[in-house]
């Protein structure tokens, strides 16, 4: 076994452990947070099941194409939250709307399952650097802050999770198809060996969100 694939199953590790945690203690977390630590489990699942294909070279892209429009309606929820009630709920739903029919016409018509879908990706993180950027915004005034209360930390730390994570890979998700395509696997191994450093670092923040809550019953 390759050294970069050792580093690509090993960084499974830390994905697995938060999500198999927070499936026990689910029903603890306050229902503002439940976005989030569902986003984390199902995460993990579906990763999971990548990895098995992986193992019997069995083209796992289709897990993508399902993974992309999930999360993006997981934190387009979380989103909503945060703007409530200085932006229409119904804006950030419509916004979920069109991208999950943009990204499953993709996957039939043009960036088929077995493909990359760079296209969705792409858009994704473009929206995704939009809302964060705007959260930091929102952040900073304390007025418009007040409904989140000690929900706030947690956002913050959601927020920097999206950032990096988004900020960081848009090149690789544009270019996705072309380094699966043109790259020797190696090469190739150590592009998604990088992005898979930074999905712990987003989940690493989103775990950390959930146990800023104050409340969580310990019973």
């Amino acid at each position: 076994m390759s050294l970069t694939k050792f580093i690509l199953i090993i960084c499974h590790i830390p994905i697995f452990y938060i999500s198999i945690n927070l499936l026990f203690k689910f029903s603890q977390f306050r229902h503002e947070i439940k976005p989030v630590a569902t986003y984390l489990i199902l995460t993990g699942i579906l990763f999971a099941i990548s990895l098995v294909l992986w193992f019997y070279n069995v083209n796992n892209l289709i897990i993508l194409h399902i993974l992309v429009p999930l999360r993006f309606l997981l934190l387009i929820t979380i989103y909503n939250k945060i703007f409530s009630g200085y932006l229409p709920k119904w804006i950030m739903q419509i916004v979920a709307v069109i991208f999950c029919i943009f990204s499953i016409v993709n996957t039939f018509l043009f960036e088929t399952y077995d493909t990359f879908n760079s296209s969705a990706l792409t858009i994704e993180g473009v929206v995704m650097i939009i809302l964060s950027l705007s959260t930091y915004l929102f952040l900073i005034d304390k007025r418009m802050t007040k409904h989140l209360k000690d929900f706030k930390r947690s956002i913050e730390w959601v927020n920097s999770g999206v950032f990096i994570y988004y900020t960081t890979t848009l090149t690789v998700s544009y270019f996705g198809k072309f380094i699966i395509e043109l790259l020797s696997p190696e090469l190739s191994r150590y592009t998604w060996m990088v992005n898979s450093i930074l999905i712990i670092i987003m989940h690493y923040c989103f775990y950390i969100a959930i146990w800023k809550q104050k409340n969580i019953s310990h019973s």
